[in-house]
């Protein structure tokens, strides 16, 4: 990233990321002292801890591509078709959770620094409702046992 940023002088208002790499992106424009540019990518705990730490540095609009909330969809598919509920589709389409800078305290908590790689977010209401889930079902029912406000906490031990 600082290579890139060396050889283009010229500013640079964004940066799209495949993926993690937003904490990289705006420590590599910090230390090139430059402006921060708007990033989008997938939020991560270093990202955030980042954002944290220097609030004025990054800049971020993107979506939470997460492991945790991805299989606990999975988990209440599989779970309300061994409940006997009978999908519509073979493929459902699940909504991935907006992130934007204004929302980024929502999404962060303490254990989250720059260090923190191997820490996700979780998103601070729930990515795929009952009532959205429901729509991909001709017999929809709640998912028993299911309740996202007892999802553990990212940085719980």
């Amino acid at each position: 990233m600082l290579q890139a940023i060396a050889t283009n002088p010229a500013p640079i208002d964004a940066v799209w990321t495949t993926g993690s790499e937003s904490r990289v992106v705006a420590e590599a424009f910090a230390e090139a002292g430059r402006p921060a540019p708007l990033i989008t990518g997938s939020i991560t705990g270093d990202a955030l801890g980042y954002w944290k730490a220097n609030p004025d540095k990054y800049r971020f609009e993107g979506h939470a591509v997460l492991p945790h909330w991805t299989a606990q969809t999975l988990f209440r598919v599989g779970e309300r078709m061994l409940d006997g509920q009978k999908p519509k589709l073979n493929t459902l389409l699940i909504p991935i959770p907006p992130v934007h800078t204004a929302d980024l305290g929502a999404w962060y908590k303490d254990c989250m620094t720059t260090d923190a790689v191997s820490i996700f977010p979780i998103p601070p209401k729930d990515p795929m409702p009952e009532e959205w889930l429901d729509a991909y079902f001709s017999n929809p029912a709640p998912t028993k046992g299911w309740d996202y406000s007892k999802v553990p906490d990212a940085c719980a031990k």
